[in-house]
C-alpha cells in the first residue's frame, strides 16, 4: 500500500511540476505579449489541472499516513509556487484588461463597445449590422 501511495504522489509532483513549468512559460508569454502562444498553455493547463484533481482522488483513498515526509513537503512547497505563480499571472491578466479598457476610451471616447452582441451598433440611432452602411 506505501508503494502505491509513494507512486501515486509522484505522480501528482510530477503533473504539478509541469504545471508550474507551464505557469512560467505563461507569464513569459504575458509579459512579451506573445497572446497568440497562450490558446495552448491554456489548453495543457486544463489537461493538468484534469491529471493532478484524478490523482489527488487517487491519493485521498489511500492511507495518508504511510506517505513520507519528503513527498508531502515536496507537494506543498509546489502547490504554494502554483500558487503564487497563478496570482501573478492573473494579475498581468487583470492589468491588460485595464490597459485595453483605457486604450478603448482613449481612441473611442467611451466605456462600452461599439457593437453589440449580435453585431449591430450601439447607438439606437445608426443600429445597423457590422459592415453595412
Amino acid at each position: 500500500m506505501a508503494n502505491q501511495t509513494d507512486a501515486t504522489l509522484q505522480q501528482q509532483i510530477s503533473a504539478l511540476e509541469a504545471l508550474l513549468q507551464l505557469l512560467i512559460k505563461e507569464a513569459r508569454c504575458l509579459q512579451s505579449g506573445s497572446i497568440t502562444e497562450l490558446e495552448p498553455i491554456a489548453a495543457e493547463k486544463e489537461r493538468l489541472y484534469q491529471n493532478i484533481s484524478i490523482l489527488e482522488s487517487q491519493h485521498r483513498t489511500q492511507a495518508p499516513n504511510l506517505t513520507p515526509v519528503d513527498l508531502r513537503a515536496r507537494r506543498k512547497a509546489l502547490l504554494q509556487k502554483i500558487v503564487q505563480h497563478n496570482q501573478l499571472n492573473g494579475q498581468v491578466i487583470g492589468a491588460l484588461e485595464r490597459f485595453n479598457k483605457g486604450a478603448w476610451q482613449v481612441i473611442f471616447g467611451a466605456d462600452h463597445p461599439l457593437y453589440t452582441d449580435v453585431g449591430t451598433t450601439q447607438n439606437a440611432a445608426q443600429r445597423h449590422l457590422i459592415g453595412s452602411a
